[in-house]
């Protein structure tokens, strides 16, 4: 019985994890239609059409959300918004939310924190600590092929050096490749231009938005460290958070 009751318990962990993913991304393709419902004028709508496909969220979901966001069907007011805290010794954590009450995300964060043992930071006190890059992940070269009459995509392996010669073209900042993952960061305001080449190229794109990175890192050990880990657990579990950055080495 104990297994069992295991099983389930993980099983229901993964599919409140995905609702919580759809919920979020839904909530994004929201805000980007504001710009527009039509992606190829609309950059931001774009790619957050290309996580949902990634992520395969349903297409009903996106589609209303499409429509919510560029005011044809009722809506909440979504927008993206930034909080920041304290973890033990110094730590630092920036979080960003997507929500449509920003005092219901304010409050759940702020006791979210209190009790995982963190506190929320004045606006700024913590931001300042952070560089914003944008992010790209590759994850292979994008091929379509005849599958019963229908084109479709299939991801190949990538070739490393032709990765790296093709890169350092770009105006990007770094490259990291491990395997057949490659990440790619660029300033913010070449982020889109980026993206764009790195489509044209042929790659296979899992992952691409603009990230905070710490500028400096600390370490934590011990208690201060069981801590901080579930203090983030705790924050991933609000429905309304997107993204935690932090300052901690891992």
């Amino acid at each position: 019985m104990g297994r069992w009751h295991s099983i389930a318990a993980k099983k229901a962990s993964g599919d409140a994890n995905k609702s919580r993913m759809y919920s979020i991304i839904g909530k994004k393709i929201q805000i980007a239609a504001k710009n527009g419902a039509d992606p190829k004028m609309n950059p931001s709508l774009e790619m957050m059409l290309e996580k949902a496909r990634y992520h395969g969220l349903p297409k009903d979901v996106v589609e209303r959300a499409i429509l919510k966001g560029s005011g044809q069907l009722e809506r909440e007011e979504m927008k993206e918004v930034f909080y920041e805290g304290y973890g033990p010794n110094g730590s630092a954590i920036l979080i960003k939310t997507v929500t449509s009450n920003t005092n219901r995300t304010s409050q759940s964060l702020r006791t979210a924190l209190q009790k995982a043992g963190g506190s929320m930071a004045e606006i700024g006190a913590v931001a300042r600590q952070f560089k914003e890059q944008g992010f790209i992940v590759i994850d292979g070269k994008s091929q379509m092929v005849e599958d019963k009459g229908r084109q479709i995509e299939q991801i190949m392996p990538f070739d490393t050096e032709t990765l790296e010669m093709e890169m350092m073209d770009l105006p990007i900042e770094d490259l990291s490749i491990d395997g057949q993952i490659a990440e790619v960061y660029t300033s913010k305001s070449d982020f889109v231009s980026v993206r764009k080449a790195v489509v044209e190229l042929g790659y296979h794109i899992s992952e691409a938005d603009i990230h905070f990175f710490a500028e400096n890192q600390i370490s934590l050990t011990g208690e201060d460290r069981e801590t901080f880990e579930h203090i983030l657990e705790v924050l991933h579990d609000d429905e309304d958070v997107d993204q935690v950055y932090h300052n901690l080495a891992l």
